[in-house]
């Protein structure tokens, strides 16, 4: 009788990082994202003149207000569309 080595079965990996992490992550790339739309705005002729803070008040309440990921989701729609 021949004997053979028993396989083993892969075990599933684990996730990296546990889903607070994975959120928190996804909220400091939405956050940067809106930050980089606002700079955008500041750098044109237009909005020039008007102060940063109120530009990123203005683009959030446009654009799903306080929550970071509604706000990045309508910029990016309107940006596939070619708006803003």
């Amino acid at each position: 009788m021949i004997k053979t080595k028993a396989k083993s079965q892969p075990q599933p990996e684990a996730p990296k990082a546990s889903l607070a992490e994975r959120i928190t992550q996804a909220r400091a790339e939405a956050e940067a994202f809106i930050e980089s739309k606002v700079r955008e705005l500041k750098a044109s002729p237009d909005a020039a003149m008007l102060p940063i803070d109120w530009l990123r008040q203005d683009l959030r309440k446009r654009h799903g207000g306080s929550c970071n990921c509604r706000c990045a989701l309508s910029l990016m729609e309107n940006e596939a569309d070619g708006t803003l």
